[in-house]
């Protein structure tokens, strides 16, 4: 079975193919020391295992075959990771982020969409994809931070750049030069922050993050800007791809509209059942500690394994009708996996979901004549490691 994940029959709709490889071939050589795995009970099985780590250097390293670690774009990928997969510096990351103003989001997220939305509502059509989910998650950072939004809008393309490492066709010369010069932009802007705050330290999260402590152990000046750069990857990467994501699926089925309107209680629910349908990090990766065999394959020590969240989501081994979009979706014994579960469970999860929720209550509240034109024609972008719209145009 060859598999083409950037071809454009796969990013406009993988789920056949993700039923096929499920079906013939759950454990999927993409090439040379590189696995993908797309049954739930396999994926979760794998999360949890400790036959694989998070090792982020090691996979670029074997995927490229020679040693990234000075690479611009992978080194903060690299320090961030290894940090993630020390219990001790993830636990100084979560101390920072339920510090200070980050215990004010819900009023803080319902400002930022209030704000956005009073600014372009008069103009009666937009694309929601600019105008709202874009901005919103980087806002709301921006907030957590105290910096400057308009210092930040601009490193959209920057995030784009820096996520390019991560898909399956390795990078050419000149593709790699791109990703690092953007890397390192980023990089500049967000030392100078950290420079700032050493000097004055404030209520904010990057102020959290100089500080936080435990047991004498502090995050160092490297660790706390690949957490910045991280935080806002998250925010373009999963918030505003989740958030159109689910307005796409309530417009595609506006029967599930209509019952979620007349139900605003159902709005966690529609959102959990929108972060399954269209999972906006449909892949994870993980690094084989040691060799071993599984379902009957071998998989040796240093290999990449992706995981499919979005295959796994839709198992119907699991999720009874898994490709129906269904907000009153009956509990299941097992939860999507669209944040991960384990040790790498998405530190942004409630954070993202809570934006998502929020941002939807406050557009069917305020646009309550919201019409999304030709919702069936929208494109994906063109990635297999994001799920997310290439634009999604309104009117009301």
């Amino acid at each position: 079975m060859q598999l083409d994940f950037q071809s454009p029959e796969f990013i406009a709709n993988p789920y056949p193919v993700y039923a096929r490889m499920r079906e013939q071939a759950p454990v999927y050589l993409l090439e040379p020391g590189a696995w993908v795995i797309t049954r739930y009970h396999d994926v979760e099985h794998l999360l949890k295992s400790p036959l694989l780590t998070k090792d982020i250097p090691s996979m670029f390293n074997q995927r490229y075959g020679r040693s990234m670690n000075d690479e611009p774009v992978f080194s903060f990928h690299n320090i961030f990771w290894t940090m993630m997969n020390s219990p001790h510096r993830r636990r100084l990351i979560v101390k920072a982020l339920n510090a200070g103003k980050a215990g004010e989001l819900r009023a803080l997220v319902q400002r930022s969409a209030e704000q956005l939305v009073d600014k372009w509502m008069g103009h009666g059509q937009a694309d929601l994809m600019t105008v709202l989910a874009y901005p919103l998650p980087i806002q709301v950072t921006c907030n957590m931070l105290n910096i400057e939004l308009d210092q930040s809008l601009d490193f959209l393309a920057e995030i784009k750049l820096i996520l390019r490492p991560a898909e399956p066709n390795l990078l050419t010369a000149e593709e790699l030069n791109i990703s690092n010069a953007a890397a390192l932009r980023l990089e500049s802007f967000f030392r100078k922050i950290w420079l700032q705050r050493r000097k004055q330290l404030g209520d904010d999260l990057v102020s959290q993050l100089l500080v936080a402590e435990e047991d004498g152990e502090r995050l160092n000046e490297d660790e706390i800007i690949a957490t910045l750069i991280m935080m806002f990857v998250s925010g373009y990467g999963t918030t505003a791809n989740a958030l159109c994501n689910i307005l796409r699926l309530l417009f595609l089925y506006p029967e599930q509209r209509e019952l979620l309107i007349a139900k605003p209680e159902l709005l966690s629910s529609a959102v959990e059942e929108g972060l399954r349908f269209n999972s906006p990090g449909p892949i994870t990766f993980r690094t084989a500690m040691e060799s071993f065999e599984f379902n009957g394959v071998q998989i040796a020590a240093g290999d990449a394994v992706y995981l499919a969240l979005d295959s796994a989501n839709h198992d119907p081994e699991v999720f009874e009708e898994p490709d129906r979009f269904w907000i009153e979706r009956p509990q299941s014994i097992k939860k999507s996996l669209a944040f991960g579960l384990g040790s790498h469970y998405c530190l942004g999860a409630k954070l993202g979901t809570l934006e998502v929720e929020v941002t939807l209550e406050t557009l069917f509240r305020r646009l309550p004549n919201l019409t999304i034109d030709n919702i069936d024609q929208i494109k994906w972008e063109p990635t297999w490691v994001l799920r997310g719209l290439e634009s999604l145009p309104a009117r009301w």
